[in-house]
């Protein structure tokens, strides 16, 4: 028979032994859509960004998180953004149904390495300005 304290130690350490996620850099923003609020982070990971194979973007594996009233998904989605220069800025567009919203969010994310930010977002059909 194992002892109590055998067996609290032995789960300690399998808790502590399984690899944590690696460090984050995440934006925060909550819109209203239809009265309803929209919550949308976009996180990266700390880790210096990949460069496309001329050197002259990086590639960027975004984890977007969105939540609305008890729904939510995540997604990843990997962007191109140009090196050397102070801010480089693209598109994406997320569609809105896994949180039964119709419609879809087009995002202008801003990226420089180290920083991510939500800079503008429109809400798709009919170009609703959000931020």
């Amino acid at each position: 028979m194992i002892a109590p304290i055998a067996v609290l130690a032995l789960a300690t350490t399998l808790v502590s032994a399984a690899p944590s996620p690696p460090p984050s850099i995440c934006s925060n923003d909550v819109f209203s859509i239809d009265d309803r609020p929209v919550t949308v982070a976009l996180c990266i990971p700390e880790a210096e960004p990949k460069r496309a194979a001329d050197g002259r973007r990086f590639l960027v594996t975004i984890t977007e998180s969105l939540s609305s009233r008890g729904a939510s998904f995540n997604r990843d989605v990997t962007l191109d953004f140009l090196a050397g220069t102070e801010l480089s800025r693209t598109l994406d567009d997320v569609p809105l149904d896994k949180l039964g919203i119709g419609g879809t969010l087009h995002l202008t994310i801003g990226y420089r390495p180290g920083t991510i930010r939500l800079e503008h977002a429109l809400l798709i059909p009919g170009a609703k300005a959000l931020k």
